[in-house]
C-alpha cells in the first residue's frame, strides 16, 4: 500500500491545492494551504474501503464550515457533488459524517464510492480534490476571506 499513499502524495502535491503532503503511517496527510488554523485533507484505507476527511483541532474554524453550510442550505454532500461533476468523477458523494473524534479533533468524513473505476489511485486523488475544492470555499477555510 505505500506505493498507492506515495503515489496520492505525489498527485496532491501536483495539484498545487495543498501546502505539503505526507505518509504518515498508513494515511496521507495534505495540509490545507490557507485555512485560518491548521486544517488537514486525511486519506486512509479502512476495511478495504478508502476515505478522504477533513480534519482540524480548531472549534471555530469547524463551527464556521457548519455555519456556512446551513446559511447556504447546501449539504456537504451536495457541495462535493458538485465538484465531482465538474471532475467528471462517474459516483455522487456519500454522506459526509461530521463528528469530534476522541483525540479532540473535529472530522468531517466521507467513504471515496470506487465501484467500477479502474484505477483506485486516480479515483481517490480525484475524489480528494473535489473534497477539497468544496471545503475550501467554506466558512474559515480562506484566511483571506475570514480578515
Amino acid at each position: 500500500m505505500s506505493n498507492e499513499l506515495q503515489s496520492l502524495v505525489q498527485l496532491a502535491i501536483n495539484s498545487g491545492r495543498f501546502q505539503n503532503a505526507t505518509v504518515k503511517g498508513d494515511m496521507v496527510r495534505c495540509l490545507a494551504k490557507d485555512a485560518s488554523a491548521e486544517a488537514w485533507y486525511v486519506i486512509d484505507k479502512t476495511d478495504g474501503h478508502w476515505s478522504v476527511a477533513l480534519e482540524t483541532a480548531d472549534r471555530w474554524l469547524s463551527e464556521s464550515i457548519e455555519g456556512d453550510m446551513l446559511e447556504g442550505r447546501d449539504t456537504a454532500e451536495e457541495l462535493v457533488d458538485d465538484e465531482l461533476v465538474n471532475l467528471d468523477f462517474p459516483h455522487r458523494c456519500p454522506q459526509v459524517k461530521h463528528y469530534r473524534d476522541d483525540a479532540k479533533v473535529y472530522v468531517f468524513r466521507s467513504r471515496v464510492p470506487l465501484e467500477g473505476i479502474a484505477d483506485e489511485t486516480t479515483g481517490v486523488a480525484t475524489y480528494l480534490l473535489a473534497f477539497e475544492a468544496a471545503f475550501s470555499q467554506l466558512g474559515d477555510m480562506q484566511e483571506s476571506a475570514a480578515e
